[in-house]
């Protein structure tokens, strides 16, 4: 299996999953939907179908692109949302945090989409892996801003929580400044699919099985697993780019 493919089945059922999820509860779209929107559980619910279906049409090639244009365009609409609160807070790193999670994720949408050939006037797979590389900054740096709650969330057979903490903040920072300056990109996207896949596994799965009526476990668990599948995917497409893989 490609690297490709293998990133956008773990995309898919990420997205498939949150959908369900924000049809679940109704409120997983109000964190980024303005108070004055009125009746915003109705656009929540819309939007958790949409994401259902893009998610679920993922995993069908005859409909990937079409599905992965779909979720691209709702997560540029969440980032147009949640960068009202960067404009009201520059200076309050948590925000930028945020949007860099939802390039993230577009950049995995976006990578599936140029797979079908259509992006290639907007820039092919470099915009992914442009986007990607920014995404990767604000969250590296959250680590150092926050080690008061990234520590806590390694568990306690693991020792070191603190250095670990920031060694993890610095490998996100590091991989996406390789990736922007194009220094071993598909090796920099490749360690930061595995780590963050290690995140999903060691600290989401537990905290899910901990609390399985968590709303809150359960976003992050789908979050983190939609950010892993889109690195295996940016890694991937530089093998794409050239037919190498």
């Amino acid at each position: 299996m490609r690297m490709t493919d293998g990133g956008r089945i773990l995309f898919a059922l990420s997205f498939a999953a949150a959908g369900a999820l924000m049809l679940g509860f109704h409120d997983f779209g109000l964190m980024w939907i303005p108070k004055i929107v009125p009746w915003r559980d109705v656009p929540a619910i819309i939007a958790g179908g949409l994401v259902l279906l893009g998610g679920l049409g993922l995993l069908v090639p005859r409909t990937a692109g079409a599905s992965a244009l779909l979720l691209a365009l709702l997560l540029a609409v969440r980032f147009l949302f949640q960068m009202r609160f960067v404009v009201a807070e520059p200076l309050v790193e948590v925000h930028y945090e945020v949007i860099g999670e939802t390039m993230a994720q577009f950049a995995g949408a976006w990578t599936i989409f140029a797979m079908q050939g259509a992006a290639a006037p907007f820039g092919g797979f470099r915009t992914g892996q442009i986007l990607f590389g920014l995404a990767l900054l604000p969250c590296g740096l959250s680590h150092f801003f926050y080690m008061n709650m990234t520590a806590p969330l390694i568990p306690s057979w693991i020792p070191f929580h603190v250095p670990l903490g920031y060694i993890t903040g610095a490998c996100h920072f590091a991989a996406g400044v390789a990736i922007l300056a194009n220094v071993v990109p598909r090796l920099a996207a490749t360690l930061e699919a595995i780590m963050v896949s290690l995140f999903t596994i060691i600290i989401w799965v537990p905290a899910v099985a901990a609390a399985p009526l968590s709303r809150s476990n359960w976003g992050e668990i789908f979050a983190s697993a939609a950010i892993s599948g889109a690195a295996f995917l940016v890694a991937g497409s530089y093998s794409e780019s050239t037919g190498a893989e």
